[in-house]
């Protein structure tokens, strides 16, 4: 949200106040029209700027009035086309309902306004990146503290401006933790409400009301127990932001039962949120623990000999290296080269690959199937390769694929067939022909 004090600020002599106005309202968009009733294109809170068309020969009360009704933020009426002043009646009903009013000088273009809005609104989604940037570090700090649970839930707490409770679900237990400590007693009836739409349920997140705000929950896993429940709640919408925050501390709790019986350092922390598909969890602990990452990881599975990033999936040893690293492993199965918020991914392909083809060697993963079939192509008759990449230029359409190579359609036909029998894929397949398409690019053809 925009407030209009900081518009008027920002927009400087290209937004003139008519009237006083409530500088902390706040402004949902900037929007144009000239219609007499432009409402039913609005959400509400918007600052509707107008040459005045409108206004010529109308009832103004009724335009302002209207738009009022409508929940307007604000009008702006721009002078020089047809108004060398702002109407007197639009201003005194402005003033009389409470919309603030403002004019828009002669020769100020409606687009500055627009401009200011979205570079407050640009600014603003810049802080709240930071500002949740670092909420992930101090969570990653607070895990790796004397008493982790505690400080998880302080940090996360004062993150989301609510509260937050821990909730250990194991059978017979009880009691559990809350920030703020003033609000414990609030631990047995959430506690209710998480076992109903958690437990019950069986659901590993849910939104439910409590104690009159909407709560979420996440469950914090143990491979298939529960051991306990992460609340928050905040007496305001959560936002993106805090649902991010909400995940890397569920991932850090369940991090944090493994250190009860373990001590991992932190590249062991960081491959275990990494593996878990914690991304934003594992960057913000290499940033606390200064780890220096490569660009891209390959996932080796199967041998204990490494060290550095590595953990432990589903009882078989599991390493992330540096792509560009030589790997001196002699056993296992290593990945294609991924970025760190797909080593989920690579690790379960990896994993597949090292159970599938038992022995000593090390099993290497192929490179992507749409650089296989790109390969392939080029291996074949040019022509073939040359109606493949005019089909997918122009989505599957044989009539302009004919066009282009200036054949007849039902030659098309046949030559996509062909192609298609040689990859033992379909071109129409959305996924596939985007795949293709991106490797036929990068083979400049």
């Amino acid at each position: 949200m925009v407030s209009l004090g900081e518009l008027v600020r920002t927009a400087g002599t290209s937004l003139r106040p008519l009237a006083p106005f409530d500088a902390a309202r706040t402004i949902t968009g900037v929007h144009v029209s000239e219609l007499d009733d432009p409402g039913r294109y609005l959400e509400g809170g918007e600052l509707l700027l107008t040459t005045g068309i409108p206004l010529h020969g109308r009832p103004v009360d009724m335009y302002v009035d209207r738009l009022e009704a409508q929940g307007i933020g604000a009008i702006g009426i721009g002078l020089g086309e047809g108004w060398d002043d702002a109407p007197a009646a639009l201003v005194e009903r402005c003033r009389t309902v409470g919309v603030p009013v403002f004019a828009v000088p002669d020769g100020a273009p409606f687009l500055d306004v627009s401009r200011a809005f979205w570079s407050i609104t640009g600014r603003s989604g810049q802080d709240e990146a930071l500002r949740t940037a670092h909420a992930h570090t101090r969570l990653v700090q607070a895990a790796t503290g004397a008493d982790p649970i505690a400080g998880i839930v302080r940090q996360m707490a004062q993150a989301i401006g609510g509260w937050v409770a821990w909730l250990p679900l194991d059978p017979g237990a009880a009691g559990g933790v809350l920030h703020p400590a003033s609000l414990a007693g609030l631990l047995p009836a959430v506690r209710a409400d998480v076992e109903r739409s958690l437990l019950r349920s069986g659901v590993e997140a849910a939104s439910f009301v409590s104690q009159g705000s909407v709560v979420m929950a996440h469950a914090v896993t143990d491979g298939e127990r529960t051991r306990g429940a992460l609340a928050l709640g905040a007496g305001r919408p959560l936002a993106n932001a805090d649902r991010q925050l909400a995940l890397t501390a569920t991932a850090l709790l369940r991090l944090v039962g493994v250190r009860a019986t373990a001590t991992p350092d932190a590249e062991g922390w960081f491959a275990a949120l990494a593996l878990r598909g914690d991304a934003a969890a594992a960057r913000a602990l290499a940033a606390v623990a200064e780890l220096t990452l490569p660009l891209e990881f390959r996932v080796l599975v199967g041998d204990e000999a490494v060290t550095g990033f590595t953990a432990e999936q589903e009882g078989v040893p599991v390493a992330l290296v540096p792509a560009d690293a030589e790997v001196r492993a002699s056993i296992g199965a290593l990945s294609a080269p991924v970025v760190l918020d797909d080593v989920p991914a690579a690790a379960a392909r990896a994993l597949a690959l090292h159970r599938s083809t038992p022995g000593t060697a090390l099993v290497i993963e192929s490179e992507s199937r749409a650089t296989r079939w790109a390969a392939t192509l080029a291996d074949a008759d040019p022509m073939l390769q040359r109606t493949v990449i005019s089909y997918l230029r122009h989505r599957q359409q044989a009539e302009r694929t004919a066009r282009e190579l200036g054949v007849h359609r039902n030659t098309v036909r046949p030559r996509i067939t062909m192609a298609e029998r040689l990859l033992d894929v379909s071109l129409d397949d959305p996924d596939v022909a985007a795949e293709l398409w991106i490797a036929l690019r990068d083979r400049a053809v």
